[in-house]
This record gives structure tokens, sequence and C-alpha cells, in this order.
């Protein structure tokens, strides 16, 4: 089989290189952007309104920066040391020492804000990232040998490319399950889904019934040899057509198409730019360096368009 034959037509990437150089350029600018500096005082006020126990001495904001460093790979005690500097040239007004950094970034929210607009089209896909130092922690713990991922499970939205929600697990469990889970989560959030799918390992009747029951119109991959005599109606006709017309006619008919850059394309975005090693040890931190990640990403990607 040729190149051509497995892969398709040749892809021609249509971007325009001139706003996309800017936006990578400008995603890093945030690694140094320090105008929360101006509003340090009423954050912090904010912050501190009807808290009960020690004030905090450090906005949200510094945290978060602190928190894209760490993602970035730097260690706290390092992290601690560029604060210093900062403080140093008059950057910032105070620093914080890394156990403070570590505390606040790991109580750090990371969701995701819900997405704007109407009709969305979202694909969900997993990956797992590797925990580096603290492997023997979940291996007494969880009793696994190979106990040394996480995993993490998103979706996409394929306009922006860019992730619209996801849920990190130590303990493996089903990707429908976590899809599900976070679509409820999107839908109480008031988020207009239009299609939702995944590849074939959602091709489970039961969750072909649940997005028609929702509402959502399903764009997910039948097996080869799905049958066309089953349970989900809208199931039987998706196979039906894409046993008539051909997979590729059937991928682009319905958007399938599209899930790549949803999914894949984010996780090696992500993967790219924070690595895809975990070296947390605590479980409390395992999960937060891996959601960090990916709020992060989001938080960059939001940045780069402004």
């Amino acid at each position: 089989m040729t190149k051509k034959e497995s892969w398709g037509e040749k892809f021609i990437d249509n971007r325009d290189w001139a706003k996309t150089d800017k936006r990578l350029v400008k995603m890093g600018e945030y690694m140094l952007d320090l105008e929360f500096v101006d509003k340090w005082d009423k954050e912090l006020a904010e912050m501190n309104l009807g808290k009960v126990g020690a004030p905090f001495k450090f906005p949200n904001s510094m945290i978060q920066l602190q928190a894209i460093w760490h993602a970035k790979g730097n260690p706290y005690r390092m992290i601690e040391g560029i604060t210093i500097q900062l403080v140093e040239m008059s950057k910032l007004p105070d620093f914080n020492d890394h156990s403070t950094i570590d505390r606040r970034v790991n109580c750090m929210p990371t969701k995701i804000d819900p997405p704007q607009g109407k009709n969305l089209v979202i694909f969900s896909d997993g990956t797992s990232l590797q925990v580096v130092e603290g492997g023997e922690y979940l291996r007494e713990k969880y009793g696994k040998k190979n106990r040394r991922w996480v995993q993490v499970v998103i979706w996409g939205d394929t306009v922006t490319k860019e992730p619209v929600s996801f849920e990190v697990n130590i303990i493996q469990s089903s990707e429908i399950a976590s899809a599900k889970k976070q679509i409820e989560e999107l839908l109480k959030k008031g988020v207009d889904i239009k299609a939702a799918g995944g590849d074939g390992a959602f091709d489970e009747i039961e969750f072909w019934n649940w997005l028609d029951w929702k509402g959502i119109y399903s764009l997910i991959k039948p097996d080869k040899n799905a049958s066309e005599d089953t349970e989900s109606v809208l199931r039987n006709l998706a196979v039906r057509w894409r046993n008539e017309n051909g997979y590729n006619k059937w991928r682009e008919k319905t958007g399938y198409g599209e899930r790549w850059p949803a999914t894949e394309g984010i996780f090696s975005a992500v993967k790219r730019m924070f690595g895809e090693q975990i070296h947390a040890k605590s479980e409390i931190g395992i999960l937060q360096e891996a959601a960090v990640k990916f709020w992060a990403y989001k938080k960059l990607c939001q940045y780069g368009k402004a």
C-alpha cells in the first residue's frame, strides 16, 4: 500500500503564517508579562475579602505565572530564584519561597472557562503522561507494577483547535465515562454542543444512544465490521451510509476528518510545549502537574490571540 493510499491526499497547510508567527511569539511573552503588578493590591484585597485565617500575600495572577514556569520544567526552587531576581529588578513588590509556590500551585484551580458560541463540534480522546519520580509511590499505593502513567481525557473544539474540557485520572478509567462526565458539566454551564464524537474506542451502542438522548449528533467512527441492525438507529444509519459510499466520503460528509486537530493535535502541542513527564511525587502534585499542562496550554492560546 502506498503512502497516498494509506493517508489520503497530501495535506495543504493554508494557515496565514504571518499571523501564526505573531501568535506564537505573543504566547512566549506571557512568561514575563507583569501587567498584574499594577493591580497587585486590588487583587489581594478582593482575594482576602471575608477570608478566614491568614491573608494571602501573593495574588493569584502571580501564582498562575509561576505555575506556567513550573509546567515548562523549572523546579520550584529555581522559580523562587527567578522571582527574587524580578524583585531585585524592581519588577515585583515581593517574592514567595519555593514551599509557598508549591502549595499555592497545587491548590490553584485549573478548570477551563466554558467556550462561547453556538453549535460547537467537539471530539474526545485520551492520552497518558509518564510519572517519573512518583512511580514508586503509585505502585506502592495501587499495587501495579507498571503504575507509572496518568490518564488525561479531553474534549477539543474543531474550530479553535483548543481544549474545551479535560479530566485527569491516576487510576485509568473508561474514556467514555470521563467524556460523558465532562459533557454533563459543559451542558450544565450552558455550552451549546451540536455534535460530539471520537475514534473507534467510543463506538459503543450505549454512548450513541446517550448522545442522541442529550440532543447531540454523534461523530463516532463505527467499527469496520459494524452491524447495520443494532439498538441505535443513528448508528445503523451511519454504518449503512458508510458501507454504501465508502469511509472517505463518510468522513468528509460528517466532518469526522476534523477529529485529529481537535484531539491528537492538542496532545502533540501540549507535549511539545511542556513535555510528557510528571515529576511530582505526591498524588495531589501528580494530578495537579498534569492538569496544569493543559490549563497552561489553553491560557497561552488565549493570550496569544489577544
